[in-house]
């Protein structure tokens, strides 16, 4: 009985991860393409039940994480030179994905405070979840792009790092104009006030990145 049970869960995870090939490029395209329908997409779906939830489409935290993962292996795959710069604990794979996973993760979790403060409702975890998981499904295409303009200037050529800075321009461009057309479209906020706040808060978004860097620099050694 216990062996049947270990099949099905292998089964299970199997289909899981073999669906994950199909249903990435779908969800990245379509977060791309309609951004703000794919935000509205993420908070909807948290009403449904269980397995319903996210049947189209990757769930939001899980299409993050594995766009950091892809982002990862293509810098193991061009053997960025330029890692050996880095701090020691970076230089250590397991810690530098560590460290991207939780220093990305910020800007959806800022984005989302700025949304639950705007709807003036109490910050719990249960009220925190949609924001979060909407903004999770457009964080990660601009992850995306901020990783491959940060390869693509390192090849240490005046071109690639002219194209490297093209690629991060309008990678953060897309990210802020569809988090203006959140809030502006969907929240109803004032459009002036829509990019002070969005601007402000990806700025701070920056902010805490490097903080996050500069306080795992400072501790002790590299996780083991």
């Amino acid at each position: 009985m216990d062996f049947m049970r270990l099949l099905k869960s292998v089964e299970e995870l199997l289909y899981e991860l073999v669906t994950w090939i199909l249903f990435y490029p779908l969800t990245l395209w379509r977060c791309v393409r309609r951004p703000v329908a794919m935000m509205k997409y993420a908070e909807r779906e948290l009403g449904d039940e269980g397995e319903e939830q996210y049947d189209d489409a990757l769930s939001p935290p899980i299409f993050l994480l594995i766009t950091l993962f892809l982002a990862h292996l293509l810098e193991l795959g061009l053997a960025v030179p330029a890692q050996a710069s880095l701090p020691a604990f970076l230089q250590d794979d397991k810690n530098l994905l560590l460290y991207r996973a939780v220093a990305y993760s910020l800007f959806p979790l800022l984005l989302a405070l700025l949304d639950v403060r705007h709807r003036g409702v109490k910050l719990t975890r249960q009220l925190l979840r949609p924001s979060f998981y909407s903004q999770s499904y457009v964080a990660a295409p601009f992850v995306l792009s901020f990783d491959i303009a940060v390869l693509v200037g390192r090849q240490g050529f005046g071109a690639a790092v002219s194209l490297g800075i093209a690629i991060f321009a309008l990678g953060l461009a897309w990210y802020c104009g569809a988090q203006i057309a959140w809030f502006t479209t969907i929240r109803g906020v004032n459009a002036g006030r829509a990019v002070a706040m969005v601007l402000g808060t990806v700025l701070l978004g920056f902010a805490a990145v490097l903080a996050v860097l500069l306080a795992t620099a400072l501790s002790a050694g590299p996780i083991s």
